[in-house]
């Protein structure tokens, strides 16, 4: 098995671009637009979920070529329909996890976990200071900001990124304060794919008829963290003549200050905490960090006593080679 800085795999005599589009064959874990790159690319074959493909509006895929490699997707708890990718060759189990989490959040499954020899795992949130409140505090948080805005008659504002994050707040909403908001369109197609797969969310799609008489009030808004600012609010106030607030939902909250009234730290990303624990429950020989704060995140896996390194550009590495006694 080996690895490339781009992140393409070589497992036996097939190779898998691990979120990119470097190879024929293409693992894509989620529906970010990010991950999306060998969608755009085309004449790809592809190994993703039914629900990553449908909210990336891609429905007529090649599947990936494979031969002698058992592939399994695992839940990763990142987003409707996000998966971690399973390898089992030669003896030796492989996962990449993707961008994963293990709390439930109000949309999703925390992730699953399983034993293995190699892992590729998302760092974000590598860093011991990024440890997040406990998500039912800041649920429980974010409720009592609404609700003393909605009273005072403003129109409230919460930003998240139009997948995944967005769908998670019309839930809150629903849950927490009994409100169906107002959604951007953007997050609208999101919620229609998450309707499709069994997500219930109640909202109101902007332009519709019960949007514009919601509007006349003071009303609960979801919307994209761009217009999640001081400055659209101000806008906003002179057309409606009426105080209007606004919040982003984020884990960097912990680390950064956002042009909005508040910030909470509501992430679909495992934290330190959370990172630590897969590895532990996971159990591999061998740890490889990437995405995010991978260089501080492996010298903490060592610290721990974990075969532990930092994915580098313009290095290919290997993961395992038997040949070698690795």
């Amino acid at each position: 098995m080996r690895l490339d800085a781009a992140m393409n795999f070589e497992v036996g005599e097939t190779a898998i671009s691990l979120d990119g589009s470097g190879r024929e064959n293409c693992f894509i874990s989620h529906a970010h637009s990010d991950h999306l790159a060998a969608l755009r690319k085309g004449k790809k074959r592809i190994l993703a979920s039914q629900e990553t493909l449908a909210l990336a509006g891609y429905f007529d895929v090649a599947p990936l070529k494979f031969d002698g490699v058992k592939l399994e997707l695992l839940n990763s708890g990142h987003i409707l329909g996000s998966r971690q990718l399973k390898t089992e060759y030669d003896n030796t189990v492989f996962i990449y996890t993707g961008d994963f989490k293990l709390q439930d959040g109000l949309t999703t499954k925390g992730a699953e976990v399983e034993k293995c020899d190699v892992l590729l795992i998302e760092s974000t949130y590598g860093s011991p200071e990024m440890v997040f409140p406990d998500r039912e505090f800041v649920y429980s948080s974010m409720a009592k900001w609404v609700k003393s805005n909605l009273e005072r008659g403003a129109i409230v504002l919460l930003g998240g990124y139009p997948v995944g994050k967005a769908q998670e707040l019309v839930k809150f909403s629903n849950k927490y304060l009994g409100v169906a908001p107002v959604v951007e369109s953007s997050i609208e197609k999101a919620c229609r794919v998450y309707e499709k797969f069994g997500v219930k969310l109640e909202r109101i799609p902007v332009r519709s008829d019960e949007a514009e008489e919601v509007m006349r009030g003071s009303f609960l808004a979801v919307t994209i963290p761009q217009l999640a600012n001081r400055s659209f609010c101000k806008k906003l106030e002179s057309l409606y003549h009426r105080k209007v607030v606004c919040a982003v939902a984020s884990g960097w909250a912990l680390r950064y200050s956002y042009s909005a009234d508040r910030a909470f730290p509501l992430s679909d990303h495992a934290d330190f905490n959370q990172l630590i624990e897969y590895v532990e429950r996971a159990s591999p020989k061998k740890v490889y960090c990437a995405h995010g704060e991978t260089v501080r995140f492996a010298s903490e896996l060592r610290r721990r006593g974990y075969d532990a390194k930092a994915i580098e550009r313009a290095s290919q590495m290997t993961l395992v080679d038997f040949s070698e006694g690795d």
